[in-house]
């Protein structure tokens, strides 16, 4: 499994979700591929798990990282639950000021 990232314009966000959820649907849902956003660092990105290497090229604009990369706090957007909370914890909400 490797880890992948790209800073999204939020334009191309349903264009990118759409494609990454098409490869997962077609390799069969593996249980530990996934799509995650968070907005933390200012700009909106999306990490992505990967069966292997390979699979990077599927992906236009994602770039290989490190799991010490890895925010612990994401949305899940493409996946399996049980494998998202092993990784990640959801936003905490912040009301309003």
């Amino acid at each position: 499994m490797i880890w992948t990232r790209r800073i999204i314009d939020p334009n191309e966000w349903n264009e990118v979700q759409d494609q990454f959820e098409s490869l997962f649907v077609k390799l069969g849902c593996p249980g530990q591929m996934m799509l995650v956003a968070t907005s933390a660092s200012g700009s909106p990105t999306l990490f992505a798990s990967l069966p292997n290497a390979a699979l990077l090229n599927a992906l236009a604009g994602f770039e290989q990282i490190s799991d010490g990369e890895l925010p612990s706090e994401a949305s899940l957007l493409v996946g399996h639950h049980q494998a998202f909370e092993k990784r990640f914890r959801y936003p905490r909400w912040k009301p309003a000021s």
